[in-house]
């Protein structure tokens, strides 16, 4: 194929708004286009065809407050909306803005919870100021709680503030290692900002969601640019994907399980319930041989021929193995010249890695604010000890050290 025919890519985005400012444009044509948008049934155009006349409706718009927060329904009520334009709604904070990523569209009132409050009007130039400035304080105000901190004596570890639309209400988060009463600090900072004063304690995915960073991949932070909810991890779904078993090389910034293991993980689900196992022996167009390393997202399988005078690698696709119905292209064996035994080694280390511990790695669960988070933290269970241990062990406890009587000491 010449490299004309390949696909044009557009070049990277050089700053984060420019990245959001794409994804915005993406979320919209697909809802433009009709096309299925997390799992919602905003695309169809029948959707108010579907309501029943004697079912009560109401004519919503999806809010969203954070680029990354979740998606809320408000009331139009008879306001012309489109999606990317901020509104002023009605909240249990007070007054807050918001963005439109879902236009005003026929909805049944017992598919949302709780009830519907309306948006209270479009916003405008001087409302787009006025947040500005609110911006500029929030930044002195984490600063002013830094300080208010160190003067109460408190192990809090201030995170970011954020003040409503109307400037009632300041929210700001902290963490700690271990639970506080910060009431007389919440009351002095009350009285220092001459508004309600909320602290909340957060934990560390949601620190990482406030604070923001690049993760391992280069870009920033899933939580902070788009993920709108925690997705449940465990090791279970590294080792389902031959990632490697060490906490310390599938964690984030956070300290907890990278949330893009659960991304691909049904895929690889799929994919390995077709394909061979390693280290099982299979027929192939070339004899009988043995499994020795897979690719799984290309549904290649490397066999290790038995067949006498036939002692190297070849490359199979699951289809020509007749694994499943494999959609990858049908390709012919490949030999491949490493040693054998080099791949052997390579491909069942992680298994044999998994057999010698006799255990896997348990999730840890930590409780913030009567909210529990999955964090992915590996404890040592009560597993055989190592052979260094054991050979530890026999040099202090052997006959050569037991008392001359022969009996066992207390």
């Amino acid at each position: 194929m010449r490299q004309d025919d390949g696909p044009v890519f557009p070049a990277p985005p050089a700053t984060l708004d420019e990245a959001r400012s794409r994804a915005r444009d993406r979320f919209k044509q697909r809802l433009q286009n009709g096309e299925p948008v997390g799992g919602c049934d905003c695309h169809s155009e029948g959707q108010q065809a579907q309501i029943k006349p004697h079912e009560p409706a109401a004519n919503v718009v999806g809010v969203r407050f954070r680029d990354s927060g979740r998606t809320y329904y408000f009331n139009a009520n008879g306001y012309e909306l489109t999606t990317g334009c901020w509104v002023v709604v009605e909240t249990g904070r007070g007054h807050e803005a918001g963005r439109v990523i879902i236009a005003p569209h026929q909805i049944r009132l017992n598919q949302l919870q709780g009830e519907i409050k309306p948006v209270l009007r479009r916003l405008t130039d001087d409302d787009i100021a006025h947040m500005e400035s609110l911006k500029r304080e929030s930044a002195v105000a984490v600063k002013t709680f830094g300080r208010k901190i160190r003067e109460h004596g408190l192990p809090m570890k201030p995170i970011s503030a954020e003040y409503s639309f109307d400037g009632s209400h300041l929210t700001l988060n902290y963490s700690s290692q271990d639970r506080v009463e910060p009431r007389s600090l919440a009351i002095d900072l009350a009285n220092y900002f001459n508004c309600r004063v909320e602290l909340k304690q957060v934990g560390p995915r949601d620190e990482a969601r406030l604070l923001g960073g690049m993760g391992r991949c280069g870009r920033t932070l899933c939580c902070s640019s788009w993920l709108p909810v925690f997705p449940e991890i465990s090791m279970g779904m590294a080792k389902t994907q031959d990632l490697s078993l060490n906490p310390t090389k599938v964690s984030g910034v956070c300290g907890r399980l990278l949330c893009c293991l659960s991304y691909e993980n049904e895929q690889y689900k799929q994919m390995k319930a077709v394909l061979p196992r390693l280290g099982q022996t299979i027929e192939t167009p070339q004899g009988p041989g043995l499994v020795v390393s897979l690719q799984v997202l290309k549904e290649l399988v490397t066999v290790r021929l038995a067949s006498p005078g036939a002692n190297q690698e070849m490359v199979f696709s699951s289809a020509d193995l007749g694994f499943g119905n494999s959609s990858a292209p049908a390709q012919a064996a490949v030999p491949i010249e490493q040693p054998v035994d080099q791949l052997v080694n390579t491909a069942t280390s992680a298994t044999e890695a998994v057999q010698q511990n006799g255990h896997g790695p348990a999730a840890v669960v930590e409780q913030f604010d009567g909210e529990e988070e999955s964090s992915g933290e590996v404890q040592e269970s009560g597993g055989p000890p190592s052979s260094s241990r054991r050979r530890r062990r026999r040099r202090r406890g052997g006959p050569a050290n037991r008392p001359a009587g022969g009996g066992e000491s207390s």
